[in-house]
C-alpha cells in the first residue's frame, strides 16, 4: 500500500496521539493493579519495574524495535530490518496500517503497547524477582519475542498479516505472548516460598481498583487509537470494550458470589480485565452484540482457570497466565468467529469475516496464529531465562532472605508505605545502627539484606475475619485472584 502525506488528517492524528497517552496510563494503572494484589514488602518494586519497563522498550524501540517489529520494507515473513533504526524516515511519512497519521505518531502509539507487555509478563515473578535482571530481560525479551510476533501479525509481509490473520489490538504479541512468558517465569523460578501453605488476602484493595480505573480508562485508547474516526470504527471499539468490560466484571462477581456469598471489588476488577483482554483482538471487527458473549465467556473461562491453577499447583502469582494467556487466546480465536466483514468494510477492509459470516476457514488461521505466538514466546522466555539464570549478575530469583524481608527493601532499599519506613528506623535504631534509610542502603546489598532487616506483619484470612498475621512472611502466600 502506497502512503503519501498529503492523506495526512488532523482529526486522526490527534485522536492517535491522544490514544498514546491514554495507553501510557495503562502503565502505572498495571503497577498499581499488580502492586494491591501482593504483600505491602513487595509492592513498590512492581511498580517501579512497570516504569523501567516504560523506559527500557522506549529506547529500544527508537533504536531498533520499531523497525523490527514494523517495518514496511521488509521482504522476509518473520522479522523486519534496521531501515528506521534510530527512527530514520519515521517523521512524517504515514505507515501503511495508520495511513492518515505521520509516521511518528504512528510509532510512538505502538511504543506504548510494546512497553506495556513485558509489564504483564513479569507479573508472573512478582514477589521474587531481583530488579537489575529484569531490566535486562526486558530489552532482550521485547526484541526476541515481542517484535518477531508483532512483525507476524501486523507488518505488511508478516507472514500470519498475509494468512489474513484477524487481531485488531494485541490479542497475540501482547495478551497471548506476555501469559505464556509468564508461564515460562514459573517453570525457571519456581514456585515462591510457603506458596499454598497458606491462602493470603491482596494487601491493598484501594490500589487494586486505582490500577483497574486507569487500566479500564486507558484500553479505550489501546483498542479505539488506531480505529477510524469518520468511519464509526473508532466508536465501536470503544463500546465493544466497555460491554465486554462490563459483561466479564459481572459475570465474574456472580461465580464469586456463588462461592462466598459476598460481593468484592476484586472480583469485578479482575472479571473486567479479562473482558477487555478478550475484546481487544476484535475491537473494531466485530458488531457491538458481540462483545456481550466475549465478555461472559472471558469471565467464566479465566475464573475457572485461575481454579485449575490452584489445583494443579502452578504459582502465577497475580494470574497473568490465567487472565492474560487464556484472555488472549479466547479473544483470537473467537475474533475468527464473530469477525463481521460489514464493519470492517467500513475502512473499506477486504475481508470475508468469520464464522458468523459463512467463513469457516479464518478460525484456522486464528488457531494457526495463536499456536505460534504461544509456542514462540514461552520457548524463547524460557530459554533465555535459564541463560540468565547461569550467569550470576543476571540471576533472576532473588536469595532467600531477600524474599523473606521483602524485595522492595532488598532491591530498593524503599518501602511503598510511611509505616513501613518507621519499622525500618526503629528497628534499625534497636541495633545500634544509624537512624536513616541510608544506612540500611548501605548495610543491605541487593542479594545480601542485612540479617537483621524488619519482618513486616500481614494481613491474613481468617474465616471472614482479616486479622494481623504473627508468622514469618515465608510461610504465606498471596492468592491473586481469591476463590
Amino acid at each position: 500500500m502506497t502512503t503519501s502525506v498529503n492523506d495526512i488528517d488532523m482529526g486522526a492524528t490527534v485522536w492517535m496521539i491522544a490514544s498514546s497517552a491514554l495507553v501510557f496510563l495503562m502503565i502505572p494503572g498495571l503497577g498499581y493493579f499488580y502492586g494491591g494484589m501482593v504483600r505491602s514488602k513487595n509492592a513498590l518494586s512492581l511498580v517501579f519495574l512497570c516504569f523501567m519497563a516504560l523506559a527500557v522498550v522506549t529506547l529500544q524501540w527508537v533504536i531498533f524495535g520499531y523497525s523490527l517489529a514494523l517495518s514496511e520494507t521488509a521482504t522476509n515473513p518473520f522479522i523486519g530490518n534496521f531501515k528506521h533504526w534510530l527512527f530514520l524516515d519515521v517523521e512524517y511519512t504515514p505507515h501503511p496500517n495508520a495511513p492518515k497519521v505521520p509516521g511518528v505518531v504512528y510509532a510512538l502509539y505502538q511504543c506504548m503497547f510494546a512497553a506495556l507487555t513485558p509489564g504483564l509478563a513479569i507479573g508472573g515473578a512478582a514477589e521474587r524477582i531481583r530488579v537489575l535482571p529484569t531490566i535486562f530481560y526486558i530489552f532482550v525479551w521485547t526484541t526476541l519475542v515481542y517484535d518477531p510476533i508483532a512483525y507476524w501479525v501486523w507488518a505488511p509481509n508478516g507472514w500470519l498479516f498475509k494468512m489474513g490473520v484477524l487481531d485488531f489490538a494485541g490479542g497475540c504479541a501482547v495478551e497471548t505472548a506476555s501469559g505464556f512468558a509468564a508461564l515460562a517465569f514459573y517453570f525457571v523460578l519456581g514456585k515462591r516460598k510457603g506458596f499454598g501453605e497458606e491462602k493470603w488476602e491482596p494487601h491493598n484493595y484501594l490500589n487494586i481498583i486505582l490500577g483497574c480505573s486507569f487500566l479500564y480508562f486507558g484500553w479505550f485508547g489501546f483498542n479505539a487509537g488506531a480505529a477510524s474516526l469518520e468511519s464509526g470504527r473508532a466508536g465501536i471499539a470503544f463500546m465493544t470494550t466497555s460491554l465486554a468490560a462490563a459483561a466479564g466484571g459481572m459475570t465474574w462477581v456472580g461465580l464469586a458470589y456463588r462461592v462466598e456469598h459476598k460481593f468484592s471489588s476484586f472480583h469485578f476488577c479482575s472479571g473486567a480485565v479479562a473482558g477487555m483482554v478478550c475484546v481487544t483482538p476484535a475491537a473494531s471487527y466485530v458488531s457491538t452484540w458481540a462483545s456481550l458473549p466475549m465478555g461472559i465467556i472471558a469471565g467464566v473461562c479465566c475464573y475457572y482457570m485461575i481454579e485449575a491453577n490452584l489445583r494443579l499447583g502452578i504459582d502465577d502469582c497475580i494470574d497473568v497466565l490465567a487472565v492474560h494467556g487464556i484472555g488472549g487466546i479466547l479473544g483470537v480465536f473467537l475474533t475468527g468467529v464473530f469477525a463481521d466483514k460489514k464493519i470492517m468494510a467500513l475502512d473499506g477492509i477486504e475481508s470475508a469475516g468469520g464464522l458468523i459470516n459463512g467463513n469457516g476457514r479464518q478460525l484456522y488461521v486464528q488457531l494457526a496464529a495463536l499456536a505460534a505466538s504461544a509456542a514462540w514466546s514461552f520457548v524463547i522466555s524460557y530459554i533465555l531465562l535459564k541463560a540468565m539464570n547461569y550467569i550470576p549478575i543476571f540471576r533472576l530469583r532473588v536469595d532467600p532472605d531477600a524474599e523473606e524481608h521483602g524485595v522492595d527493601f532488598a532491591e530498593l532499599g524503599e518501602a511503598g508505605y510511611k509505616f513501613m519506613h518507621d519499622i525500618a528506623r526503629t528497628h534499625l535504631s534497636k541495633h545500634n545502627t544509624q537512624d536513616s534509610l541510608s544506612s540500611f542502603r548501605e548495610t543491605s546489598s541487593i542479594q545480601h539484606p542485612h540479617k537483621d532487616m524488619p519482618m513486616i506483619k500481614e494481613a491474613t484470612s481468617s474465616g471472614n475475619i482479616t486479622a494481623a498475621s504473627t508468622t514469618p512472611p515465608q510461610t504465606s502466600t498471596p492468592c491473586a485472584y481469591p476463590l
